[in-house]
């Protein structure tokens, strides 16, 4: 080995940070004042040597020193504690993981060269407004693993990559990726204590496919890489494809109870100025949530968590760009409920329809990773996880879903025309809610799970999406492409502003108005199944005061936009508001009857009949 010097060093920024090129920073958290250092090990000779730490390298409970004179490429690391070794908890290139689905033997760290770093000069954040997006959520390996995707590389960010012309096509501004830093898939569980029958058998390792669970947040996962890339540079080209596209990226981070909050603090900073990422949907136990948000350096990246205090964190100002977002499940079991005609839906599910809060945004969905797909929602009434090896005992019980009067798949004409009905109506519904709507990767296309609802364990064509299925489904993927089309067209259909329900622009309508049997009047009792929301997309262009804004709908201020919802068994007859002299109506989507799409009323028409279970959306012209 050459001849390296050993220095004190700097307590931050904590990991390995090259100094030059042949000089490292090497600094860690470590209880231990004695028999403690660093492991390089050669690439070359497949040596190891310790070095450890002196007292002269400890500042407070950081040890930390500097090499110098070292060849930055040839050397993994890793440090030690006594007996114990372990890889760096800031490594930001983790090595023995890179195949997918293997138990590695012994983890160590890549020392990553300070000029591998995004440059903010050629790559800038896009910031896109919270109302303005859309989102899809996928798995990096799920999303092209299977041959029929197409992709150079399956499997991996690249092949995420290669499929951003489709998703830029199908209306997606930004993709959220679930887990996708390095975490280890494969693990034998560990035994407990008091089993003591179960300690002389075999123990199978057990997959977990998703990645919630602890893991290197500070590298992403080696075995989505590009074969011959470092992981470091496939996932920076990744995010330098998607913001050429216009496009931005929100990663999933999963900390376990236990988790440090300044730890979690310091992860998110380096990925949003390591990497570039555009946000964060936070996961976990004892997220310190409100400190996040008020962090300066966040304040331009998105942040998605199940709830925030907003009061705690804004006080009584508007922040210039709204960036926190909450999910949950609260509109997904709505929509859910009243696709399948539940009761005492009908107020909920008008006010997650027009929801908007001038604080915070809002990401909402009908199907997210954990639980049934679009396709599975309307084809089954209860789980199916025997495949995951529980004894399907795993998984939601509860999945508000009906299966439209038979199990699983069937040939039965009837009812696959109601499931496809049903399909148009949850995208119709997530597509053309306020807020921001999130797709779950290949529901756009009719992707099915066969009725697992937590699939975490199963890397295979359950969880691996059948891109043959845009070919066969190609009308469900054309209804999505249509109505987020039409939410991009008209402004109305995604505000950043509360609706106030009146006229305060003085445009002789109010902004969004509600009818039924009689027009102006929705009757919002618990039998109710049937409710009509109207747009002015005037209001696209004047403030919350009445001032009028620059036009975001050129051409189309004078224009309403009638939505008719009947979720009940039995068609409903709605009527139609007065909307001025020379105003007519036409029929723009119905999810029962394609047939009347382009339609013209006639010009006296004062009712509209919606068949059972569909939705008829008119614009006036």
């Amino acid at each position: 080995m050459k001849d390296i010097r050993v220095l004190p060093g700097n307590p931050y920024p904590l990991g390995a940070y090259c100094i030059s090129d042949d000089a490292v920073n090497l600094a860690v958290v470590c209880s231990s004042t004695e028999s403690a250092g660093v492991i390089l090990y050669d690439r070359e000779s497949v040596k190891s040597r310790r070095i450890p730490y002196s007292s002269a390298c400890r500042v407070g409970n950081i040890n930390c020193m500097r090499l110098e004179n070292i060849d930055i490429d040839r050397y993994y690391y890793s440090f030690y504690e006594g007996d114990r070794e372990y890889p760096d908890p800031h490594g930001r290139l983790i090595i023995g993981n890179e195949r997918w689905g293997k138990t590695p033997k012994k983890l160590k760290c890549g020392i990553v060269r300070e000029a591998d770093r995004m440059s903010y000069e050629t790559d800038k954040p896009i910031m896109r407004k919270l109302s303005d997006s859309v989102f899809y959520l996928l798995h990096v390996r799920g999303f092209t693993r299977h041959s029929s995707s197409g992709v150079k590389n399956p499997g991996t960010f690249d092949g995420v990559a290669e499929k951003i012309p489709y998703l830029k096509k199908l209306g997606v501004t930004a993709i959220e990726l679930m887990p996708a830093y390095e975490y280890i898939e494969l693990e034998v569980p560990k035994i407990k204590d008091n089993d003591v029958m179960d300690a002389y058998k075999p123990v199978e390792p057990k997959l977990n496919y998703w990645g919630y669970k602890k893991g290197f947040y500070f590298a992403p996962k080696a075995s989505f890489a590009a074969p011959g890339m470092k992981a470091t540079d496939s996932f920076k080209a990744m995010v330098s494809a998607l913001h050429k596209a216009g496009m931005e990226l929100v990663m999933q981070f999963y900390f376990p109870k236990g988790t440090m909050e300044s730890y979690i603090i310091e992860v998110l900073k380096f990925w949003v100025h390591e990497y570039h990422v555009d946000g964060f949907h936070l996961m976990g136990e004892n997220i310190p949530i409100t400190l996040i948000a008020g962090e300066p350096m966040f304040a331009n990246t998105k942040l998605i968590y199940y709830g925030f205090a907003a009061d705690d964190i804004y006080g009584n100002q508007i922040p210039r760009f709204k960036n926190l977002a909450i999910c949950n499940d609260e509109y997904m079991y709505d929509i859910r409920r009243f696709l399948k005609s539940d009761e005492g839906m009908i107020r909920n599910v008008i006010s997650d329809l027009k929801y908007v809060d001038k604080r915070l945004g809002r990401i909402h969905y009908i199907t997210s990773s954990n639980g049934f797909t679009l396709m599975d929602l309307v084809s089954y009434d209860r789980k199916h996880n025997e495949a995951n090896g529980e004894n399907n005992k795993d998984g939601n019980p509860y999945n508000a879903s009906w299966n439209c009067g038979f199990e699983g798949p069937t040939s039965r004409k009837a009812v696959n025309r109601l499931r496809r009905r049903q399909i148009r109506n949850a995208i119709t519904f997530n597509a053309l809610s306020q807020s921001a709507p999130l797709i779950l990767m290949g529901d756009e296309f009719g992707n099915s799970q066969k009725g697992n609802n937590n699939p975490y364990c199963i890397d295979g064509p359950v969880t691996w999406l059948n891109w043959h299925d845009l070919d066969r489904n190609k009308d469900i993927y054309d209804w999505y492409h249509r109505c987020i089309k039409l939410r991009k067209a008209y402004s109305i259909l995604h505000m950043d502003r509360p609706f106030a329900m009146s006229d305060f622009g003085s445009c002789g309508f109010p902004d969004l108005s509600l009818h039924g049997d009689e027009a102006w009047k929705a009757e919002t009792d618990d039998l109710t199944r049937h409710f009509a929301i109207m747009y002015a997309t005037a209001y696209a262009d004047i403030d919350a005061d009445g001032r009028n804004k620059t036009a975001s709908d050129k051409g189309k201020k004078g224009e309403f936009i009638y939505m008719a919802v009947n979720m009940h068994w039995s068609g409903h007859s709605f009527a139609l508001p007065k909307i001025g002299a020379g105003k007519h109506w036409k029929v723009l989507l119905d999810t029962y009857e394609s047939s009347k799409e382009g339609l013209a009323l006639p010009d006296d028409e004062k009712k509209i009949v919606v068949r059972d279970r569909s939705i008829v959306i008119l614009l006036s012209y």
